[in-house]
């Protein structure tokens, strides 16, 4: 992270004692890599307590059934976003049950109101710019305003520092894709089929470029290889990509995607992003990153363009 974010993180941190952190979800995860230490340096951090993606990825952290357990009156625990919303919503009550101070840190910039239903609000909810924070606000009620925290996001802040640090020279021909684990069934009006098949089509209007497809962490690579060997391509012009998504950032001309948080860190690392969304609906425009937006390509006329 920038000293500057360092700093803020750490002034807002400091306020807090016995400090839990609980992930899921690769988004979160990412965040805590950054934060456990900080707040651990800080001398206010009691666990990280992990399950699903998340544990399977972190040594240093402890099964979430012990979370419980270690919750008193007076510890704050601090929540990432997770998919399994009805999961959110049962620690927020048993936190607020407890006495436990709750900070819930955004990872993205979509599914703002989701995540709490009916239930108790986060003592604190942390987004990462001014346009986060109008979007909590219209989804959930300005009633929640005293309860928002800007802070710079540490995950894109960090991982844009480690692209401009692999020092690796760009290969304009090589376009990165990086995919979403969006199915039809998120109801959006798209999915990483659908996505994956017009990148490859704009790709293969581009003479010799390689386009190299790196999976979200929550899907399968016989999938995603399945499908690629379904798309009609010529020799290796279309590969699956399994090392670091910096350098994959760092190699590529372009940086193409759907809505992942890593396509922030592309622009933010002065790459040129487009973002596939062929054929979304108005579930999906609500659900579209809004620093992506401009870079988004809704139909198939402005993808053989070459938008």
């Amino acid at each position: 992270m920038t000293p500057d974010t360092v700093r803020q993180w750490k002034a807002f941190l400091s306020d807090y004692h016995r400090i839990h952190f609980y992930t899921v979800d690769p988004g979160a995860h990412a965040l805590a890599v950054e934060l456990v230490p900080l707040v651990d340096l800080l001398g206010r951090l009691s666990g990280w307590y992990t399950e699903g993606w998340s544990a399977a990825r972190s040594r240093d952290s402890q099964p979430a059934s012990r979370l419980k357990f270690k919750l008193g009156i007076g510890d704050t625990l601090i929540l990432g976003s997770q998919t399994n919303f009805e999961r959110s919503k049962a620690l927020l009550r048993q936190s607020c049950a407890a006495g436990v101070t709750t900070i819930f840190l955004f990872d993205h910039w979509k599914n703002y109101a989701e995540h709490f239903g009916d239930g108790p609000l986060p003592d604190v909810v942390v987004v990462s710019d001014d346009i986060a924070r109008g979007q909590f606000l219209l989804a959930v009620g300005e009633h929640a305003a005293s309860r928002v925290k800007v802070l710079p996001h540490p995950g894109i802040d960090a991982a844009a520092e480690r692209v401009a640090a692999c020092g690796i020279a760009v290969q304009p021909r090589i376009v990165a894709f990086l995919l979403d684990p969006t199915e039809l069934s998120d109801g959006l009006g798209y999915d990483w089929r659908s996505s994956l098949d017009a990148a490859v089509m704009r790709a293969a209007a581009l003479p010799g470029t390689r386009l190299l497809v790196k999976r979200h962490p929550r899907q399968k690579v016989e999938d995603v290889e399945a499908e690629i060997r379904s798309i009609r391509s010529e020799g290796d012009a279309v590969q699956i990509y399994e090392g670091e998504t910096e350098r994959l950032i760092a190699t590529a001309g372009e940086v193409w995607g759907m809505t992942t948080t890593a396509l922030n860190v592309a622009l933010a690392s002065g790459k040129p992003i487009r973002s596939f969304q062929i054929g979304r609906n108005e579930t999906g425009a609500r659900m579209s990153n809004p620093h992506i937006e401009p870079f988004a390509i809704i139909r198939m006329e402005e993808e053989v363009a070459g938008k």
